[in-house]
């Protein structure tokens, strides 16, 4: 068999030196490339030792390195004879795409790169969309692209390839809440909204929660000067706000028309108790074992009311307890609980003499009464 393949081999030879320069012009790509079946770029004698290597045989059609250099299905006389009719020509080896960043169906944004890697420099690259730079064996396509799907064709000297992404627009800031510069607590929040969904949100402060196109940064914050930078995929804006000291204080009465422990209160009048700050809560009317009267309690603002009932007026020289609990916009409590004593029915029986001559008296009771005299003087 080494004989045979020795034999074969010096044949080749021959029919090399006995075609040496007369290759033929205009020979395409295709055929260069099946000669140099090694695909080192030079068509020699090592292509003519792969063939004699397989003298005789056949190879399956996608076999690398592929010694059958004319497709027949066998290796033979014609395929020394092909590649001899080449011998020294060089041929450009078929570039292959490899891969593509980021991946093929992945999401890009309008401005985003694409970076093809190929296993030899491409020539003769063009693209359907973008603009696409070469650079060793490497293709780097630009935006802008139009929001949606892409269907990205790239062809270069040696095929075709095609890629499909999502496209997803650029975002941009379109409002916060609270406004720039306004005052905050050091629990406060703070709500970004963008016009389209927003995504690789970070804060320099706080902690960032995105749902679709707002984003909402929590503190802690701490008391002072903020200056809160967030930073998006598509951008980074600074925003400056003013972090109250917290507030631990509750609040406290400042006044009303009863105080604690009064006497002498008017069994049907309104009742208001006024606080240091605005409140929310409940407030109640009850007897001194803890029985609601029935009256109309509302806190709003930094007042509560206590309005009285009809049928339910107070029992007169009775104690009541004023009771309830309120808090301030920071969670901070004040109980509430004021007793009084309300009026008598009546206290004594003024006179008022309503006539220059004392024929009548209006003794002042819950219901007056009227004495009229009558006499001779």
């Amino acid at each position: 068999m080494k004989k045979l393949t020795c034999l074969l081999l010096m044949l080749s030879l021959a029919l090399l030196a006995s075609t040496a320069g007369y290759a033929q012009e205009g020979t395409d790509i295709e055929t260069l490339r099946a000669a140099d079946v090694n695909s080192d770029g030079i068509i020699d004698i090592l292509d003519l030792v792969l063939i004699a290597s397989h003298f005789g045989g056949t190879v399956a059609e996608d076999q690398t390195p592929n010694p059958d250099v004319n497709g027949d299905g066998h290796i033979n006389i014609l395929d020394l004879v092909l590649v001899a009719s080449h011998f020294g020509e060089t041929v450009r080896p078929p570039v292959v795409f490899l891969s593509a960043a980021p991946e093929i169906g992945s999401e890009l944004d309008t401005n985003g790169t694409i970076t093809l890697t190929f296993n030899k420099p491409p020539e003769g690259v063009t693209v359907g969309t973008g603009v696409a730079i070469t650079q060793g064996n490497t293709v780097t396509i630009t935006g802008p692209f139009t929001p949606g799907d892409l269907v990205l064709t790239i062809t270069w000297a040696d095929g075709t390839e095609t890629l499909s992404y999502a496209i997803r627009p650029l975002v941009a800031f379109v409002d916060i809440d609270p406004t720039v510069n306004s005052l905050l607590t050091v629990d406060g929040r703070i709500i970004v909204t963008f016009d389209n969904p927003v995504q690789d949100v970070t804060v320099n402060t706080g902690t960032a929660t995105t749902d679709g196109n707002t984003v909402t940064i929590t503190g802690p914050f701490t008391p002072g000067e903020l200056e809160l930078t967030i930073t998006w995929s598509d951008g980074s804006l600074t925003f400056t706000y003013t972090v109250a000291e917290p507030d631990t204080e509750a609040p406290s009465i400042t006044g009303g028309t009863i105080s604690d422990g009064d006497t002498g209160v008017d069994r049907r009048a309104t009742i208001e108790i006024e606080f240091s700050e605005e409140v929310t809560g409940t407030i109640a009317l009850h007897t001194e074992a803890g029985i609601d009267v029935g009256w109309i309690g509302t806190v709003e603002g930094d007042t509560a009311t206590l309005e009285f009932v009809a049928g339910r007026e107070l029992n007169p020289e009775i104690k009541y307890v004023i009771a309830g609990s309120v808090k301030d916009a920071a969670g901070n409590e004040t109980k509430i609980n004021i007793p009084f004593t309300t009026a008598s029915l009546t206290s004594g029986v003024p006179i008022e003499v309503t006539d220059a001559n004392f024929d009548t008296l209006v003794l002042e009771s819950e219901v007056p009464i009227v004495v009229e005299f009558y006499t001779d003087w």
